[in-house]
């Protein structure tokens, strides 16, 4: 869903992996290094958008998680989930030891650069149509579906599909509709297209193309792009990455993320790959959960988030999305959490934290919170390893007339014991979705 938040920038600091798994391949590489074409991308990227309305779509997020997964837990006969061998059980590619030896590309694999939108939003360009017709896409690991916006949507943000240029574009009877964080809907029509980033191309794609919207998608990105699993799709078809998966497209099947901080440039999906040239150290590897054919989110296991180095323990299940901004865990622990933090205190929506800011008339969103350069909030994934994040992104919002600082770890408001980590962890940490051993990794993003 798209989504958008305002973090304040400040000190840079972040944690080491204290272990690892191995990153091997030295297949010939193919891969194709896709430019990025957006001519509106320099006038949005200065556009600011209203924290309120970044944790208003976030916790809508969550509250049509619970009302799918509640859908989904009534459904019989879920198809399994069945990955060809190919690349299947193979450590990741890894485009940038080619980029050095200077070998031939591999196919199978691209890179896509992003625009990082205020560090609450990601989005990057797709191909969608014959001839081949560029739009901006919001890339989800925390949904299933493709949703582009037609010629038709007036309300909707361009750059749009326009179905009659395109002879490859086919569609249903079957409706499609779906719904926003500030109440807004969008409605369209299931249909099938061709669906490429480079070299990698979906022909019969499914994805939903909107025709009507009440008050539009909030951009700057036109639409979205989901990464999950089929079992979560609404239009019925798998996602475009798993349909690549399963017809061994891919040089491996991962999709892999690097999100930029503090506005910076050089944010990258990297499709059938990962990008070592945008991560230290080796990337360390954590089960999908359940790991089965019901898989529906990337799912790992938490043991709980720490607070300079002490944990604070309460296992859940930690969903990896980059659909969503910030990071939101049942309200107990969220009290629990902020706790440890001198302060801090819940906000009077219940769901946001608070704690002092240092220099509080200059602050101007920009400088650091008092407690900040010594505070380290991190999380961890089954291991001896704690994912610190990095304080400038653990400070999502600042109050310069009452000195406070707002935490990136907000109260879903809901007792189900879910951990959604979004963005604000994932610009600290290299993010590896690996489809083919179902898994899901971190290394130390540069």
């Amino acid at each position: 869903m798209v989504h958008f938040s305002i973090i304040s920038a400040g000190i840079l600091a972040a944690a080491s992996l204290v272990s690892a798994t191995p990153v091997p391949s030295n297949d010939d590489p193919k891969a194709r290094i896709v430019p990025f074409v957006n001519k509106h991308a320099a006038a949005r990227r200065s556009e600011s958008y209203s924290f309120s309305e970044t944790t208003k779509r976030d916790l809508h997020r969550i509250q049509r998680r619970n009302e799918r997964d509640a859908a989904l837990m009534k459904r019989s006969g879920t198809e399994l989930l069945r990955v060809k061998n190919t690349a299947a059980a193979l450590e990741p590619f890894d485009i940038d030891c080619h980029r050095k030896a200077r070998t031939k590309k591999r196919q199978g694999s691209s890179t896509n650069p992003l625009v990082n939108n205020a560090d609450g939003l990601y989005y990057g360009n797709i191909d969608i149509g014959t001839p081949a017709q560029v739009t901006t896409i919001d890339f989800d690991t925390g949904s299933s579906d493709l949703i582009v916006p037609s010629t038709a949507c007036g309300n909707c943000t361009g750059p749009f599909f326009d179905t009659s240029k395109s002879t490859s574009f086919a569609t249903t009877s079957q409706a499609f509709s779906t719904s926003f964080g500030d109440g807004s809907t969008a409605d369209g029509v299931v249909s099938t297209e061709t669906v490429a980033i480079g070299s990698l191309s979906v022909k019969t794609q499914t994805f939903a193309v909107i025709n009507q919207a009440s008050k539009g998608f909030d951009g700057p990105n036109s639409g979205l792009m989901g990464l999950a699993f089929p079992t979560n799709a609404h239009t019925g078809g798998a996602p475009w990455f798993i349909n690549l998966a399963q017809a061994g497209a891919l040089a491996s099947n991962v999709v892999s993320f690097y999100l930029s901080r503090q506005g910076a440039d050089g944010s990258e999906l990297c499709v059938g790959c990962i990008d070592s040239a945008k991560f230290t150290g080796q990337p360390e590897y954590f089960p999908l959960t359940p790991g089965n054919a019901s898989q529906i989110y990337w799912d790992i296991q938490t043991q709980g988030f720490t607070v300079g180095g002490q944990l604070v323990p309460q296992a859940m299940t930690a969903t990896i999305d980059s659909g969503t901004a910030l990071i939101y865990v049942p309200p107990s622990y969220a009290t629990a959490l902020y706790a440890k933090i001198p302060g801090a205190q819940a906000a009077s929506d219940n769901k946001q934290f608070t704690f002092p800011c240092a220099n509080a008339a200059s602050l101007q969103f920009t400088f650091p919170c008092a407690n900040a350069a010594s505070l380290q909030v991190g999380i961890m994934f089954g291991s001896s390893t704690v994912f610190n994040i990095n304080p400038t992104q653990f400070i999502a919002a600042a109050d310069q007339a009452t000195g406070t600082c707002t935490g990136a770890i907000m109260s879903s408001g809901q007792e189900d014991g879910v951990a959604l980590v979004g963005d604000a962890f994932m610009s600290t940490w290299y993010s590896i979705f690996d489809y083919g051993n179902m898994r899901v990794g971190f290394a130390q993003a540069v």
